[in-house]
């Protein structure tokens, strides 16, 4: 690089904040690039094959994946940085609960059969985890999930959060090698295993400027296991309307049977059973950020976190309410009440005498937050 890269913009992502470079000069033919940098402190919630997401691109560029974004070395040093997708997300233009067109749902799906072509051997070369600890059946890859979301998440957060787990009534042996995401576990189709995205969702994909087609970003998260995984975790986030949701599934199954033979098996069955996981990993992973925000969010702005904890935690919690056996869902205001009380309970000593997490959030109390008539059920 024999010049420096004026900086025109800061995204933050979730794992890195990424600041966009406008080339100029000889560099000038690449357009806007993107260079990455780790964002300490951010914590895991999923489980991941590859070290870097660099060596993801750099692999499927070899292997023609199509409109992904480029990866190129620059200045002494070979620092990797991404060539910059003009466009808008998806969302902008298809916000969640809004149907695609059916060029989207057809360029979705071509992505779908892209991936399933794409067996773990061709990947080995960057596979990042110990050959002894992969997953081979379909069965054991759900159970590492599950196992996954227990040890490297819920119990990591265990001891600065029990308390306000508790206060939400999330049981965490929902999580337990007998609960009933591990018997789920136990029922699946055997598929043969692929190269999965992990988070498809309206935000990765890139409305291109030039031509309207979707770039597909953000292969932080990239698996290599059960196809049907991918599509349960695209299909949560997505939130596709029904009819459409119907629609995807056919053409999903199409199109991956097509590369890969069976990787559609047992869809109707299992199906169901990664949504569950995925419902269950969405309350403990909710619980766990709004938790976060809330304590760092300064005094102005804690009534606004506050409300939006509530909100999202009551939406996660009502969603996975059939699976962690709730028989009544906190309210978004309920919520919002455990929140507040949990985070006065942490307050620092100088802040005043910090009350305990009152009975009225503790399992059990009479004057509960989520037995308030603000409660309803879901």
């Amino acid at each position: 690089m024999s010049q420096p890269l004026p900086l025109t913009t800061t995204l933050r992502g979730h794992h890195r904040t990424w600041q966009v470079l406008h080339a100029e000069g000889e560099l000038a033919p690449l357009g806007r690039l993107k260079a990455g940098l780790p964002r300490p402190g951010v914590h895991r919630f999923d489980p991941r094959c590859f070290t870097h997401e660099e060596d993801v691109l750099t692999e499927l560029a070899t292997l023609g994946m199509p409109r992904i974004a480029p990866v190129y070395r620059l200045g002494p040093a070979g620092t990797r940085v991404h060539g910059y997708i003009e466009g808008a997300p998806l969302s902008a233009a298809r916000p969640p609960g809004t149907a695609l067109t059916d060029a989207e749902l057809g360029q979705l799906t071509d992505l779908f059969g892209r991936m399933a072509a794409v067996s773990p051997a061709t990947l080995a070369r960057v596979h990042a985890c110990p050959a002894a600890l992969r997953p081979r059946t379909s069965r054991d890859f759900m159970r590492g999930l599950v196992r996954f979301t227990r040890r490297r998440v819920y119990a990591v957060h265990r001891p600065a959060l029990h308390g306000l787990f508790t206060a939400l009534r999330v049981d965490p042996v929902v999580l337990s090698p007998t609960g009933p995401l591990a018997r789920d576990a136990a029922l699946l189709t055997d598929r043969p295993f692929c190269l999965l995205h992990g988070d498809l969702h309206r935000d990765n994909l890139i409305v291109a400027d030039t031509d309207g087609l979707l770039w597909t970003i953000d292969w932080e998260l990239a698996l290599l296991g059960d196809p049907l995984y991918d599509v349960a975790t695209h299909l949560h986030l997505m939130r596709y309307p029904p009819a459409q949701e119907h629609a995807l599934l056919t053409h999903w199954a199409r199109a991956v049977d097509e590369r890969l033979p069976g990787a559609a098996a047992g869809l109707t069955r299992d199906l169901p059973r990664y949504l569950a996981y995925k419902r269950v990993q969405s309350v403990f992973t909710d619980v766990i950020r709004q938790a976060h925000r809330v304590a760092a969010a300064p005094e102005d702005q804690r009534e606004a976190a506050l409300a939006t904890a509530g909100d999202m935690v009551s939406t996660a919690l009502r969603r996975a309410a059939r699976t962690l056996g709730m028989g009544r869902v906190p309210s978004p205001k309920a919520v919002e009440a455990v929140y507040a009380a949990f985070s006065a309970a942490q307050a620092p000593p100088s802040a005043g005498p910090a009350p305990a997490v009152p009975a009225a959030t503790r399992r059990g109390g009479r004057a509960a937050a989520w037995r308030r008539g603000r409660s309803h059920t879901g």
